[in-house]
């Protein structure tokens, strides 16, 4: 028989042991009805719930969603005194009918855990625990082959100082099932060559693990890929590690026309073609064209164009007036060399009249602070944080907070009378609570809010170089500009779920960057300098498969406006532009709104919304109809460079060479050469033959892309 005294200790213990160590809602309950879909969007997460039951997306708001279960209609959703009958365990475990079906196993630890905490009062805990953290192990996999199996293992730290695992509470999701998939236990399973990540949440916080799986047998690092720069030590590691060769380097035209279009938005004229192959270009040849390259006009043309994506301007909001002030502003800062983050102060902290200040039409943008928020942390820190206005970011770390409070910093602006002006009053307002809350930089300390301009502190903020978004956002996009994929895709969502192919290549460039003072020149001359950027497009039999490694150079379709001027330059035919000066290029529009039906169907990006966004008008079928028969190509085809051949009496070969140089920056291979000589030599209409020649060129894949 057990003594009385010592059944009594033991209850006692136990009792003091989980008083000591009681149950949080919002670290132990919440975690489990995150994991298993409760407060999904399809679930008790979608806007209106569902059954009459409500709770926040993935947990976002755990005060109230411990009122909605615990204290809404009575509290009848749990029952202390008999916590099996609890709707909270009885649904989700299909006792009874439930619509969303069977969430919860009956001998699950997780179904153990809610009904302890029901049983023990149903307490929320302290309202200072919270996981502040989390790690995964491992963190980066090199799997030798497809089939391989990782188990990995999530870490949470609390605020408390504890670390505990919670590996079964974590949510996991692939970015790539073609090349990893993964278990709801966090169990990854690899399925092809490749490398991706492996996304993981829980409790608010986001991290990922890298998979990495090797393409076939590794390459050597020194001899195979020697570097020209810091540039192709990264890659050439890690085309190491993923077994990938590298392409051989571009031959001398490929890499003149691909340097000019991505450096001056332009072709390389047929003299500048014939003197460049006279003799073989070395690096010093190379890096003197680059240099020449970066002092020339067309530079300033077209990276105020690429400036004017960025920020949309002369989009909705603005009228011609304030648009040709704008882009005037923007082009003297890049003619001048004014570092970006300069440049980026002035326009988030300007004021005055948009048609006389050109960066005051920043702020043409919205007057909502909330939606000028968006747009900041997009354009200048590559963060997507609409999501969280509404709801914690389901795949990063701003809560509605730190949405409300990085907005604030844009609240006390107006534009009165067109001016933009500056108040000393005005609020963001948590849409819970309806407090007004302060200033606050994303995943940084309050600001200083001493200075009657809130924006000042923000922009200086924003433009730190120990702002660990604003570089790193910036070198990303020119890389994509160079490179036609940006180290992080997409290039405004860079977030610790969505990691660089090449994080430490990232770092290094905006370490660089911030060391040359922001200097967008320098940037752009140390990718192009790069063996990287200068290998040939053309895909070995062992890389093809490759397509964000930087294996080989990637295809990429010209811009809208690039490939009108390069058909007028190869033409010699320009385009006149409404209440543009003749001789107006398109890369050189002031307004996204200047009329062009070429540049429309073209695909021009109308800086509506962001012009990486997937959608676009133009292209598709519309484009191949106009380009085989629009006047885009049609009307250039009489007149400029072919009148001046025939003006001049040239013979085919000279008709061939001219034409080919003019439009794909290389001469006709022996089998063009005989194929267009007979077409010339035997058409009745030699003129007709001459401009069906040109028109095959300029709708070629050749011409239309950069490669």
């Amino acid at each position: 028989m057990k003594c009385p005294a010592l059944i009594a200790l033991v209850f006692c213990g136990a009792a003091f042991a989980r008083a000591e160590t009681p149950r949080s809602f919002r670290t132990d309950i919440l975690p489990i009805l995150t994991k298993s879909g409760c407060n999904a969007g399809a679930c008790h997460g979608a806007a209106t719930g569902q059954g009459g039951f409500k709770l926040s997306l993935l947990g976002y708001d755990p005060e109230e969603d411990y009122e909605r279960i615990t204290r809404e209609f009575g509290g009848r959703r749990i029952a202390v005194a008999r916590p099996e009958e609890s709707l909270l365990l009885r649904k989700p475990s299909e006792q009874v009918e439930h619509e969303g079906g069977r969430k919860l196993r009956r001998d699950s630890h997780g179904y153990e855990v809610v009904r302890r905490w029901i049983a023990d009062g149903a307490p929320f805990g302290s309202r200072e625990l919270q996981v502040t953290a989390i790690t995964v192990e491992p963190a980066d996999n090199l799997v030798s082959e497809p089939g391989r199996k990782i188990t990995l293992r999530v870490t949470a730290s609390l605020s408390d100082g504890s670390q505990r695992d919670v590996t079964e509470l974590a949510l996991y999701s692939s970015n790539d099932e073609a090349i990893a998939g993964v278990t709801k236990s966090g169990e990854i399973t690899v399925a092809g060559r490749g490398l991706t990540s492996i996304m993981v949440r829980c409790s608010g916080q986001v991290t990922a693990a890298r998979v990495a799986v090797p393409f076939g047998g590794a390459v050597a690092t020194e001899g195979d890929f020697p570097a020209q720069n810091f540039v192709d030590g990264h890659i050439g590691k890690t085309l190491h590690r993923m077994g990938l060769p590298a392409s051989p380097l571009s031959i001398d035209a490929e890499f003149l026309r691909r340097v000019y279009l991505d450096v001056i938005g332009r072709l390389p004229a047929a003299t500048e073609a014939r003197d460049f192959a006279k003799e073989p270009a070395t690096t010093q040849r190379r890096a003197e064209c680059i240099e020449s390259l970066l002092a020339r006009e067309e530079f300033v043309d077209l990276w105020t164009m690429r400036l004017a994506d960025l920020l949309l301007a002369g989009g909705k909001g603005t009228n011609g007036q304030s648009a040709r002030i704008y882009h005037d502003w923007l082009r003297r800062q890049v003619q001048d060399r004014a570092p970006l983050d300069a440049m980026v102060r002035a326009l988030l902290t300007a004021t005055g009249d948009p048609a006389r200040e050109g960066p005051a039409n920043f702020f043409a943008l919205s007057s909502d602070p909330r939606d000028l928020a968006e747009h900041v942390s997009r354009m200048f820190l590559g963060t997507q944080i609409a999501c969280a206005r509404c709801h914690a970011h389901p795949n990063d770390r701003w809560t509605q907070e730190d949405y409300h409070r990085f907005a604030a910093g844009f609240a006390r602006i107006r534009r009165d009378g067109g001016s933009i002006q500056v108040l000393d009053r005005g609020e963001v307002e948590h849409p819970k609570t309806g407090r007004p809350l302060g200033p606050k930089p994303l995943g940084a300390p309050a600001l200083d809010t001493a200075d009657r301009d809130r924006r000042v502190p923000m922009a200086a903020w924003i433009t730190s170089p120990d702002n660990p978004f604003f570089a790193r956002s910036l070198v990303n996009r020119v890389w994509k500009h160079l490179l036609g994929r940006g180290l992080v895709e997409p290039v405004d969502d860079l977030r610790p779920t969505n990691p660089a192919t090449h994080p430490e290549l990232l770092d290094a460039l905006a370490a660089d960057f911030i060391k040359n003072h922001f200097d967008l020149r320098h940037i752009i001359r140390t990718i192009v300098s790069s063996r990287t950027y200068q290998l040939s497009s053309k895909p070995l039999a062992a890389n093809k498969a490759d397509d964000r490694l930087y294996s080989h150079a990637l295809v990429r379709e010209l811009p809208a406006q690039v490939f009108m001027d390069a058909v007028a330059q190869a033409t010699g035919v320009p385009d006149q532009f409404p209440n543009s000066p003749e001789g107006t290029r398109a890369v050189q529009l002031a307004s996204a709104r200047t009329p062009s039906y070429a540049l429309d169907v073209l695909g021009r990006c109308a800086r509506d919304q962001s012009c990486e966004s997937p959608v676009r008008s133009g292209g598709g079928i519309a484009r191949a109809l106009h380009l085989i028969n629009g006047d885009t190509i049609q009307p250039k085809l009489r007149g400029g460079v072919l009148d001046q051949l025939f003006k001049e009496n040239a013979g085919d070969e000279k008709i061939l060479s001219e034409l080919y140089l003019r439009a794909l920056t290389r001469l006709p291979e022996p089998a063009e050469q005989a194929e267009w000589s007979a077409v010339l030599k035997k058409a009745p209409h030699r003129r007709e033959a001459a401009e069906d020649l040109l028109w095959t060129l300029l709708n070629s894949r050749e011409f239309g892309f950069n490669h």
